[in-house]
């Protein structure tokens, strides 16, 4: 198992061991004791590298590999961003060399996904706004029609505050035991401050994420189950390409949005309604019809994926208070 260990680590780091400077040539080798004479060992294959260098050093290189300089990123980035499932196909048909490795393609575009967001997100507005105008709009249904207002009218106050005493009731009624009790007053903690939602979203949404992967993953293979050509390997490496692209085009999408206005973002959803269809279309060997069937299915459960986990997060967030 730990030999399985070592090897997965250093497939995930890749070329950021290669490029570290072999500056331990000619020196016994710190894993087996044999001397080196080139950049890796000759009995054991380790990297003739020490890693006690500066810290500007290591984090220069280690950027470098990051970006790939040795050309992949820049094969790899104009197919992922506008040529959709053209990536998946040529890496399923074995042109992998070329490439930055699916994997690391998303760990670094989720990377700056998730800081760009937090970098925006802590500081905006959104949540406070969002919630009163959801509160106002609950009232002025429950007023409109008072006849068939729901339970969440009767707890959910006009400037967004919840009524704690009426929710109380109304979840002990439903046969809530207390540790629920707790739990959904710590939530509504949560719901009320959006420094506790933001922080809750901060630590819990890129593991959540995380879960939408093998979701992709098996609604992909579910909607191919008839194709023999296409293997679990296949579908695993267009998710993997699906998801890097969202968090590739949602980071510059977070960017350029406050500053062109609300159509960008439309044009953008509209965007990735098409990009989805035609990278089924390129991988699938698909029709348009049937492209377009899987892209809605797809997109349903995301949508669907997305509301229980930022529901979770929020539940999450409140048992951390």
């Amino acid at each position: 198992m730990s030999g399985e260990l070592e090897t997965l680590g250093a497939a995930s780091s890749g070329a950021v061991i290669d490029r570290q400077t072999a500056d331990l040539t000619g020196d016994p080798c710190r894993n087996c004791g044999a001397v080196v004479e080139g950049r890796y060992c000759p009995s054991c294959g380790q990297l003739a590298a020490s890693f006690h260098r500066p810290v500007w050093s290591l984090f220069g290189e280690t950027i470098a590999d990051s970006l790939a300089l040795d050309g992949r990123l820049a094969r790899t980035l104009p197919l992922l961003l506008l040529r959709p499932g053209r990536l998946t196909k040529n890496y399923t048909s074995g042109k992998r060399a070329r490439y930055v490795p699916p994997f690391r393609m998303l760990l670094l575009s989720s990377l700056l996904f998730y800081f760009t967001l937090f970098a925006f997100i802590v500081k905006a507005e959104w949540w406070q706004d969002m919630r009163l105008s959801f509160a106002s709009s609950v009232a002025e249904e429950a007023q409109a029609n008072p006849d068939e207002a729901d339970t969440l009218s009767e707890i959910l106050r006009p400037d967004g505050t919840i009524d704690r005493e009426r929710a109380r009731e109304i979840m002990t009624e439903g046969g809530t035991d207390k540790d629920g009790l707790a739990v959904a007053e710590q939530t509504f903690n949560v719901m009320e401050d959006p420094r506790l939602f933001m922080a809750g979203l901060e630590r819990w949404a890129p593991r959540l994420t995380l879960l939408l992967i093998p979701t992709t993953i098996f609604i992909i293979a579910l909607m191919h189950f008839w194709r023999r050509r296409l293997f679990i390997y296949d579908h695993a490496i267009h998710a993997l390409h699906l998801h890097a692209w969202l968090f590739l085009t949602g980071t510059l999408m977070m960017v350029a949005i406050p500053y062109a206005g609300a159509w960008l973002a439309w044009a953008y959803f509209a965007y990735v309604a098409f990009y989805i269809g035609r990278s089924f279309q390129v991988v699938g060997e698909t029709n348009i019809v049937m492209a377009g069937l899987r892209t809605f299915i797809l997109l349903l459960n995301w949508v669907i994926s997305i509301i229980v986990l930022t529901v979770c997060a929020m539940i999450l967030s409140g048992m951390d208070v």
